[in-house]
């Protein structure tokens, strides 16, 4: 009985650890500022987050990613540098990257 307590424990205490671990899993982020710049080898952008000190994020492009200019037609990312775009990401990865007019 007693090993069935401490097992029961373990199990509770690890299921418990584990879900910390997915934790954030699905969740969205938004950056918006400058393209500052664009790493066509590592396809990564660098965005200087707008009102933030001089913070900047770096975030992978995927085969996924959707580029868009201002219009809302796909670009590639270089023509972007230097203009405010808004960035959505999840883990790092950029799901899109839009030109904010």
């Amino acid at each position: 009985m007693r090993v069935m307590k401490a097992m029961l424990a373990l199990i509770v205490v690890l299921s418990l650890g584990a879900s910390g671990v997915h934790a954030g899993c699905g969740v969205k982020e938004t950056h918006e500022g400058t393209l500052k710049s664009v790493d066509a080898e590592k396809n990564v952008i660098v965005v200087a987050i707008a009102g933030k000190d001089g913070k900047e994020v770096s975030i992978t492009l995927t085969a996924s990613t959707k580029v868009m200019d201002g219009e809302g037609k796909e670009t590639k990312a270089a023509s972007l540098v230097g203009k405010k775009v808004k960035v959505v990401s999840e883990h790092s990865k950029a799901d899109s990257v839009k030109q904010v007019t």
